[in-house]
């Protein structure tokens, strides 16, 4: 607005000083008109006292020319003080106009910037948005399993409780008849020691075999009492794949309340002002440490070989939500897959397998799966896709161990 004000000043200006010198040249004109009409007159006299008469005109057009050029220095000199005012006036209107022009590309810029703060920013906030939902969704569908499988134990242990109770009552039992039969049997020896030798020999069958007896109720109590503890690892391996997830969504839902910068942020970071401390709420939110990626996997692992497969295959979807770039991850898909077959879920074990194949073909275990891929369709009784799969075993991957076993097995299928 500074400047197109200046420019119309101008403009005004430069009209004014157009028009005096039009009125300069229209009085100039008419002076030399006069003095031509002086000329004439001059020369009308001509015959008479041109001498008296000539010195007048001629003191006439000295004193008219004197007085057109002290008009006309004065008009000039007036015209050039105006133009040099208001060149001075232009110069500061240009410098004044630069400044603001400056000023208004560094507003644009600092508005370009603070435009990519923030859509970055809402990036980021989408994308923690959607890792959360699929946490969420994951929870959802490995807590139902969970919950099912813990019911399950305590049912398990409540019927181990009443065997137990149930087989202690019934060795108590046999420990009372144990007893009167020997007391029995000893008043029953001693007075026919002499008459009935054949008895004593039967009596120490009898008690051998009670003997026995009570050696095989003890091994089923060893045995039960392991089954039992068995069972309680297995629910507290359960409780902690439980804990874990709960973990995994306490650090997802403190990313999503603390990690995420509003545009409140992005204003309080311009020059001159200093940010503001995070809110004690979002402090809080922070969730606790965590297991690193090694260990996490280690326990996982450890549970399938202990044969804990429904734990297992928990850990594992733990691991995957809590480190998804670990370069474990491949491994962990791998063993999720086993985990199904162990469960005679093939389907879901097939696209695990392929999961693996696909997105991490590098990968250790991308021939393992395949050659496990092939074992999972002959457990479905497809033995094309079985062939298929080892043929692109070996194919793709010659070198390995399991393209020996995916030839002497694609042999034996011919």
């Amino acid at each position: 607005m500074v400047a197109c004000a200046t420019q119309e000043d101008l403009r005004t200006t430069s009209r004014d000083l157009l028009s005096r010198h039009e009125e300069l040249r229209t009085e100039l004109k008419e002076a030399r008109q006069r003095n031509a009409e002086l000329e004439t007159s001059i020369r009308e006299f001509k015959g008479q006292d041109l001498s008296q008469i000539i010195g007048q005109l001629e003191t006439q057009r000295r004193d008219i020319d004197a007085l057109l050029k002290a008009q006309v220095y004065s008009l000039e000199k007036k015209l050039q003080d105006r133009l040099d005012t208001e060149d001075q006036r232009l110069g500061g209107f240009e410098k004044r106009a630069e400044a603001t022009d400056r000023n208004i590309a560094q507003v644009n810029e600092k508005v370009r910037e603070v435009g990519t703060k923030l859509s970055a920013q809402m990036d980021q906030h989408a994308a923690v948005l959607a890792r959360l939902e699929e946490a969420i969704k994951q929870v959802d569908v490995q807590t139902g399993p969970l919950s099912a499988e813990v019911k399950r134990f305590q049912g398990v242990l409540a019927e181990f409780d009443k065997v137990l109770r149930a087989l202690n009552d019934k060795a108590t039992d046999v420990d009372r008849r144990v007893t009167d039969l020997s007391n029995r049997t000893g008043v029953k020896v001693g007075a026919l020691a002499t008459q009935q030798g054949d008895q004593a020999v039967k009596l120490e069958a009898l008690a051998k075999r009670l003997e026995a007896d009570n050696q095989a109720t003890s091994a089923r109590l060893d045995a039960l009492d392991k089954t039992l503890t068995a069972a309680v690892a297995s629910v507290n391996d359960t409780a902690r794949g439980i804990g874990q997830l709960k973990r995994v969504l306490e650090e997802s839902v403190g990313k999503q309340s603390g990690g995420v910068e509003g545009p409140e942020a992005i204003a309080s970071a311009a020059p001159g002002t200093a940010a503001k401390e995070p809110p004690e709420s979002v402090a809080r939110a922070t969730p606790a440490p965590v297991l690193s990626d090694k260990a996490a996997y280690d326990s996982a692992h450890r549970q399938y070989t202990e044969g804990h497969y429904d734990v297992a295959l928990t850990s594992f979807r733990s691991f995957l939500i809590q480190y998804p770039d670990s370069p474990l991850t491949s491994n962990a898909h791998f063993w999720i897959a086993e985990c199904y077959v162990q469960a005679r879920d093939y389907a879901r074990g097939l696209e695990e397998y392929e999961h693996v194949v696909k997105n991490y073909p590098k990968s250790a275990k991308a021939a393992p799966a395949l050659y496990r891929k092939a074992m999972a369709f002959l457990k479905l009784n497809n033995k094309e896709a079985a062939k298929s799969a080892l043929r692109k075993l070996i194919a793709d991957y010659p070198k390995s161990e399991d393209s020996q076993r995916a030839k002497a097995k694609l042999a034996s299928l011919k």
